[in-house]
């Protein structure tokens, strides 16, 4: 990965990549709102989570974002920890406080489709931070949503769907997957640089296989044919990296922490990052900032 320096402290375009907020609201909900699998995470919040996530670290993650002023905001999933309409409400509002909706992008995660939710009481409520250029309302769209902020393209892609407990895997599909490559091909041809941005890592042996994307493989074979810039996605909560193959270089592969969480080891605690793009197509030149919470 070649390194660009800011002037200034800015690049011809900035990006900042947070996920994982897992914010959790179960006070207030009837007990039939648990006759399904978020009891199990209402238990594991209980037992464990409430001490490794801590919301008002989200609080000095906006403050700190929106001092970046960056050009995107890329938000990676698991923005709601038991899949409640209140959860989708108040996650409206911490995203707003990062940015508009046409500065910020999101894509959803495993906890977000923790069971089926209507869409108007569920994802609906973040559709403007999710939809493509094409449909900035609240009706339903189809992923991936392309967004073009030049030179930058971005293309979420949704991993989230409900599964069985005890499971927290993800699934591309083959609908995705074919208007994927048809999206790298038409961005490539505009000469953008492509930002993928998915939950669950798409490279193997990053999480265990109950938490995988079990299309994975046939996710790296379109990258393999079509290309990419870079994968930003969340889900193993620490800053990482890997690479996926290209047609003509390997792929970078960024995952980055929760945004909330408290852990001591340097590259699980909460962090994002920010990614400074400079150059053009075919000579891209990006650099790299952790900024640790």
């Amino acid at each position: 990965m070649n390194d660009v320096k800011c002037s200034g402290g800015r690049a011809a375009c900035t990006l900042v990549h947070l996920s994982d907020f897992h914010h959790c609201r179960p006070s207030g909900v009837g007990v039939a709102a648990f006759r399904n699998k978020r009891l199990l995470s209402l238990l594991s919040w209980r037992l464990r989570r409430r001490k490794e996530h801590r919301p008002e670290l989200l609080d000095r993650m906006s403050r700190a974002v929106a001092a970046e002023a960056a050009d995107a905001v890329a938000v990676t999933g698991d923005l709601t920890h038991l899949c409640l309409p209140v959860e989708f409400d108040e996650i409206r509002e911490r995203l707003g406080a990062l940015g508009p909706p046409q500065r910020v992008f999101v894509v959803p995660g495993n906890h977000d489709a923790l069971v089926p939710v209507p869409w108007d009481k569920g994802l609906g409520r973040w559709a403007e931070f999710m939809a493509p250029d094409s449909s900035r309302d609240r009706g339903r769209f189809d992923f991936p949503a392309l967004r073009v902020r030049e030179p930058l393209a971005l293309i979420g892609i949704s991993t989230a769907r409900p599964t069985r407990p005890l499971s927290a895997t993800g699934r591309v599909g083959e609908a995705q997957l074919e208007r994927l490559e048809e999206i790298l091909h038409r961005s490539a041809r505009m000469k953008l640089f492509r930002v993928l941005l998915i939950h669950h890592p798409p490279a193997a042996g990053m999480v265990s296989r109950r938490k995988a994307l079990e299309d994975a493989d046939r996710f790296a074979a379109v990258i393999r044919r079509t290309g990419a810039e870079l994968i930003l996605h969340g889900h193993c909560h620490r800053l990482c990296q890997a690479e996926l193959d290209g047609p003509r270089a390997p792929i970078p592969v960024l995952g980055v922490s929760s945004a909330t969480a408290t852990a001591a080891h340097p590259l699980k605690r909460a962090a994002f990052r920010r990614i400074c793009v400079g150059g053009s197509a075919p000579d891209w030149r990006i650099e790299v900032h952790d900024h640790v919470i």
